[in-house]
C-alpha cells in the first residue's frame, strides 16, 4: 500500500549540513501527555531538542534549545531524562548536552576516529556505550566524577563499528568486517565475552541495526537496499533468519535494477512491527513476523537519513537529508518531518487460523 506524498509536517529550522540521528523522550512531565522531546543531531555540528505533540497538533514542535559544537555531532541520546543527552562527535569525544542551557562537558573519547554510535542503558547500569572506528567499544558511567573514573570499560573489536542499539540491558553492534557482536551490558562493562559473535548474514556495510520488541533478535539494514531478521539465540536463529530486498526501483527492463542504501531503520514501540528509511526517499513499514511490507510512504525530497517513533508511536520523524548517493552533488534541503502514523501501517498482519 503506497501513501504517495503524504509526508506529514515540516519542522520549521534550517540545517547547514545533514542530519544523523534522531531519537524521542516522553515529556517528563505525567500530566503532559502526548508530549514528547525530539534530539536532533548534524554534521552542521549542532545538537538540537524540539518539544512535539501527539494527537490534535500532531506535526507541531517547538524548538527548545541548540548547542554548537566544534565538530560534526553523528549521533545522540536521552541520559534518562529529558533534560540531558550525550552526543558522539566526528572527532572521538562523547559529550553531556544540557538540553535547557546547551551547556556541553566532555565524558570521554576514543582514541582515534568518530564515536560513530552512542547508546544509554537506562533502567539497567545507566551506563553510556559508544561505539568507535578505533575498533572499540567504551563504556562510560555518566555519574562518574570527570578523570579516569568515567571510563568503566574498552573492548576492541576486529573492525569499525558502523552501527549499535542498546535495549533493556542488552546491546548489539556491527562492524566494518561483517560481525555482528551482542552483549548484556553488565558483562561488557565487565570485559565479558558476547553473547552474539557472528557474521553478518549480508554481505554488504551494515548501516542500521536495532533490536526487536521481544528483545530476542535484531534487524540489521544494509548498504545494499537489504534487510536481515536475525536471532540470538543460535538455534534460533539458524530455524528463523531470513533477509529481504527493499529500497530498490526499477525503470525499466533494459535500465535494470537500481539499489538504494538503507540508512535508517526504527521499530514501533508497542505493536513490534518496524520502518526504514532509505537513499531512494521512501519510508516502508514491515511487519517481520509474517514477512510482509504493511505500507510504503513518500517519495520525500531526497534520501531518509534517520527515523524514530514517538513514544506511543502515534508519530514517525523522517530526516529528509541528502546522503551522497548520486554522482550529482546537488543538495537539496535538510527536512525532518513529523507524520501521522494510522493503525493500518503499522498494525501486524493476523496470523492464520
Amino acid at each position: 500500500m503506497s501513501r504517495a506524498r503524504d509526508l506529514g509536517r515540516a519542522i520549521d529550522d534550517t540545517f547547514d549540513d545533514g542530519i544523523t540521528s534522531l531519537t524521542f523522550r516522553a515529556r517528563d512531565d505525567d500530566n503532559d501527555a502526548g508530549a514528547s522531546v525530539l534530539l536532533v543531531t548534524s554534521w552542521d555540528g549542532t545538537t538540537r531538542a524540539y518539544e512535539c505533540r501527539d494527537a490534535a497538533r500532531a506535526g507541531i514542535a517547538r524548538r527548545t534549545m541548540l548547542a554548537t559544537h566544534d565538530a560534526p555531532v553523528l549521533c545522540g541520546t536521552f541520559l534518562g531524562t529529558c533534560d540531558r543527552a550525550c552526543v558522539g562527535l566526528l572527532d572521538g569525544s562523547a559529550r553531556v548536552v544540557c538540553l535547557k542551557s546547551g551547556t556541553t562537558t566532555t565524558l570521554g573519547a576514543h582514541a582515534s576516529g568518530p564515536a560513530a554510535t552512542i547508546a544509554h542503558d537506562e533502567g539497567g547500569t545507566g551506563y553510556v556505550v559508544t561505539c568507535g572506528w578505533d575498533k572499540t567499544i567504551r563504556v562510560w558511567d555518566p555519574s562518574a566524577e570527570v578523570g579516569d573514573g568515567r571510563e568503566v570499560s574498552t573492548t576492541t573489536t576486529t573492525g569499525k563499528c558502523f552501527a549499535s542499539d542498546c535495549a533493556d540491558g542488552r546491546f548489539v553492534c556491527a562492524t566494518s568486517d561483517g560481525q555482528t557482536l551482542a552483549y548484556d551490558v553488565e558483562d561488557l562493562a565487565r570485559g565479558g565475552r558476547p553473547t552474539v559473535s557472528r557474521r553478518s548474514s549480508m554481505r554488504f556495510q551494515t548501516r542500521a541495526i536495532a533490536w526487536n520488541a521481544t528483545r530476542d533478535g535484531f534487524v540489521a539494514a544494509s548498504a545494499e537496499g537489504r534487510c536481515a531478521v536475525e536471532f540470538a539465540r543460535a538455534d534460533e536463529d539458524a530455524a528463523r533468519r531470513f533477509a529481504f530486498k527493499c529500497h530498490r526501483k526499477t525503470e525499466d527492463a533494459s535500465s535494470g535494477e537500481t539499489v538504494y542504501p538503507v540508512h535508517a531503520l526504527a521499530f514501533h514501540p508497542t505493536l513490534g512491527t518496524f520502518a526504514t528509511g532509505g537513499g531512494d526517499g521512501y519510508v516502508n513499514f514491515w511487519d517481520g513476523e509474517a514477512r510482509k511490507r504493511l505500507a510504503q510512504v513518500g517519495r520525500f525530497p531526497t534520501s531518509v537519513s534517520a527515523l524514530a517513533f514517538s513514544p506511543s508511536g502515534a508519530i514517525l520523524a523522517i530526516a529528509s537529508s541528502y546522503a551522497h548517493e548520486d554522482r550529482e552533488n546537488i543538495k537539496p534541503r535538510d527536512v525532518i518531518y513529523l507524520r501521522s502514523v494510522s493503525e493500518d501501517e503499522v498494525r501486524p498482519k493476523k496470523s492464520a487460523a
